[in-house]
Parts: C-alpha cells; sequence; structure tokens
C-alpha cells in the first residue's frame, strides 16, 4: 500500500478513536494527530478539513458494518434463518462490536440531527440493514409457513439493536452483548415460530 494511502487510513482509524474517547462534538485536530501520532499539518495534506476527515470515518465505520454482516450471513450457510441469526449474532461480537465501533456509531447517531452530511451516511446505512433484515425476515418466514409483516419486524429488530447499543454505551453494567444479543434472538423466534397445530 501507498505511503499516502496508509496515513490517509491512519488519519481516518485516528479520527475514529477520538471520537470514541471524547465525543464526536469534541474532536479536534489536535485529538486526531495525537491518537495518529501526526503533526497538526497532515491533516490538510489529506482531507480539506477536521470535518471531511470525520465524515470519512463515518463512511469508513458504515462500510466495515457493511462487510461484516455481509460476511456473517455468507458464512451462516444458505437457510435464512441461520444468516438471520449470524447477521444479529455479528452485532454483538467483535469485530463489529467493540468499544470504539459500538461509540462512534452512537456519537453518529446524536450528530445526525445536527449535521446534514452525517444524516445522510447514518440514514443510508439504517436502511440498508433493515433491508438485508427484511429481507432474510421474509424468507425465513416463508420457509416456516409463517405470516410476517417482515419490514416492520425488521424495523423492529434494528431499533432494538441500535436501543441496545445506546444503553450499553451509556451504562456497561445494565446490559451485556450477550444478553442484548439473546434479546433480539429470543424476538426472532417467537416471531418465526410456526403456529401449534
Amino acid at each position: 500500500m501507498p505511503i499516502s494511502e496508509q496515513r490517509r487510513r491512519d488519519l481516518v482509524n485516528a479520527a475514529i478513536s477520538s471520537i470514541a474517547q471524547h465525543g464526536y462534538q469534541n474532536v479536534t485536530v489536535k485529538t486526531i494527530c495525537e491518537a495518529a501520532g501526526f503533526s497538526r499539518g497532515l491533516i490538510g495534506h489529506y482531507f480539506l478539513g477536521k470535518e471531511a476527515l470525520l465524515l470519512e470515518a463515518a463512511r469508513q465505520l458504515a462500510e466495515e458494518f457493511r462487510d461484516i454482516t455481509r460476511d456473517a450471513a455468507n458464512l451462516a450457510g444458505a437457510q435464512p434463518a441461520d444468516r438471520l441469526r449470524a447477521v444479529l449474532s455479528s452485532c454483538f461480537r467483535p469485530p463489529m462490536f467493540t468499544v470504539g465501533r459500538i461509540s462512534v456509531w452512537v456519537a453518529l447517531a446524536g450528530t445526525a440531527r445536527w449535521s446534514p452530511s452525517v444524516a445522510e451516511i447514518y440514514r443510508e446505512l439504517r436502511l440498508e440493514f433493515r433491508q438485508v433484515l427484511s429481507r432474510l425476515i421474509a424468507r425465513a418466514a416463508d420457509d416456516r409457513a409463517v405470516a410476517v409483516n417482515a419490514a416492520r419486524a425488521a424495523l423492529t429488530v434494528a431499533q432494538m439493536v441500535e436501543g441496545f447499543w445506546v444503553g450499553w454505551v451509556a451504562d456497561e453494567a445494565a446490559v451485556s452483548p450477550a444478553e442484548a444479543e439473546s434479546a433480539c434472538q429470543d424476538y426472532l423466534a417467537l416471531l418465526l415460530a410456526p403456529a401449534s397445530q
């Protein structure tokens, strides 16, 4: 990898670390450069400014989330219910579920209302996640001959995941990742349970 591309990546990763440590609004050029171990002038060489770098960090996080959930589904095999469970599990386990990534996600969600650029990235990723969930829920329901409003179920699951993330960032003792995952999996198990005969 060319050194210029590596430095861009290092700055993006430093921005993610800084957001996780200080919150989106409190990140400064200084905190980013200290995290990266670079001089302050280097950001201007690779990005138009701090805001452009922070947006790139948000985009990278979104791409990582897409890759992680897609890989989890692909590794689970062909059965929709297995793929659905794997996607949910990936939301509460590394590499997605880390202090840095989840803290940054929550910071972005809190910033979206006041930043149209962040809101666009956040909205696009949330919509894509719900669409993935909706397709998998619909297929799993078809396999089990269960009538389900897949779009509404996907909305519920996505909100559960994000709600658990927010709760965990606010108070790690309030809910463990394993408890959060189990609650989401329990909801899906009830939703997709065949009607008793």
